[in-house]
């Protein structure tokens, strides 16, 4: 749990004190909101408490905000200087591309926390929108749905934020970094796309979002959540580097639960339980020789597999210059990359083999 979470945690509860009175289906409605500017937090009429500076940050309601095409809740970082929560937002969109739950994008873009950013609770529901919670360009923001199961990987009994029904996935983190996502109860999330299995481009239009997708992060973590029936990935990274996915549950995805690939280096995998991917629990991959995705990221290596746990179906997939490690921990890695490399499993190394197959 990074420190600025606590204060975060403290701040809600004296927030909900001073919250307006729930109507008996949730929170009160409001319309979207738009923060662009420090004065918009005090010309949003959203704002329940809180006083802006990273100890009492400013909180954005609880708020049931439905039936928008663009974003529930959008604030951009660019010119802030006051701290913000948002807690156990209720959110439902029409589903199409555009809409989003919550959109936060240059926070603390200089790579310096300036600002507290974070969005919280365990009564947060968000669905039917492209993308339940975007971060783009943004460092030091909290994403916790407060279900971290205490006793072992996935969420606890007792309830978490749920983000589920989303036409395109969870969770995406673009170009961003020391990102913390952590306690979320993600279902049904994605739609089955076409993936990319020669190229291994990395867009949403092959892979979608799923559950977690990292794509440009750095130095940040996926944590205790639970991903069910996310499509295309549980959880993936893509051309990210020195992030830690760990103690996470996924479950029946289309096509695998975990994905490293694309120039990811360096990233911890440890922990998770993964069951029913249809292709492959985990899956660590690089584009083919000749190719543009090969060109732009390079590729993967030195990212280590430690005490994951995979009872699947997978993998039933096939590609060129692939080599796989069988018996792995009652499932399988398969690995598929251009050229031998070492690669951590438990506490033992594999070399990458590489073979042609067809």
């Amino acid at each position: 749990m990074y420190p600025s979470l606590i204060a975060i945690l403290c701040v809600l509860m004296l927030g909900l004190l001073f919250s307006p009175s729930a109507s008996a289906g949730g929170p009160p409605t409001h319309s979207p909101i738009m923060i662009q500017n420090d004065t918009d937090f005090s010309n949003c009429a959203c704002v329940t408490g809180g006083d802006g500076s990273k100890n009492n940050p400013f909180i954005i309601g609880p708020w049931t905000i439905n039936s928008t095409s663009g974003a529930a809740i959008f604030v951009d970082g660019s010119t802030l200087t006051k701290s913000f929560v948002i807690p156990n937002l209720t959110a439902a969109g029409n589903s199409n591309s555009s809409s989003r739950g919550v959109v936060l994008q240059n926070i603390n873009a200089s790579g310096i926390q300036v600002i507290l950013a974070a969005v919280t609770g365990k009564q947060t529901s968000i669905q039917s929108q492209g993308v339940g919670i975007l971060v783009t360009n943004s460092n030091y923001v909290t994403l916790d749905g407060q279900g971290e199961n205490p006793n072992g990987p996935g969420i606890a009994n007792n309830g978490a934020g749920t983000i589920n029904k989303n036409a395109i996935g969870a969770i995406d983190v673009e170009n961003s970094g020391h990102i913390l996502v952590e306690g979320w109860q993600m279902s049904a999330n994605g739609v089955d796309n076409q993936p990319d299995w020669v190229t291994l481009d990395p867009s949403i239009g092959h892979w979608g979002v799923g559950g977690v997708r990292f794509f440009g992060v750095t130095n940040s973590i996926i944590d205790h959540n639970a991903s069910n029936n996310c499509t295309n990935n549980s959880y993936s990274v893509f051309n990210s580097s020195h992030n830690t996915v760990s103690s996470n549950t996924a479950d029946y995805p289309f096509t695998m639960n975990f994905m490293v690939a694309d120039g990811s280096s360096f990233n911890l995998v440890t922990g998770n339980v993964a069951s029913t991917g249809d292709f492959f629990g985990y899956l660590v991959a690089d584009p083919l020789p000749g190719t543009t995705t090969l060109a732009t990221y390079g590729p993967s290596h030195d990212n280590a597999f430690t005490g994951n746990v995979s009872h699947t179906d997978g993998p039933t997939g096939a590609e060129r210059h692939a080599g796989v490690v069988p018996a792995f921990l009652g499932g399988f890695v398969v690995l598929i990359g251009l050229r031998p490399e070492m690669v951590m499993f438990g506490h033992r190394q594999y070399r990458i083999l590489e073979r042609r197959l067809g």
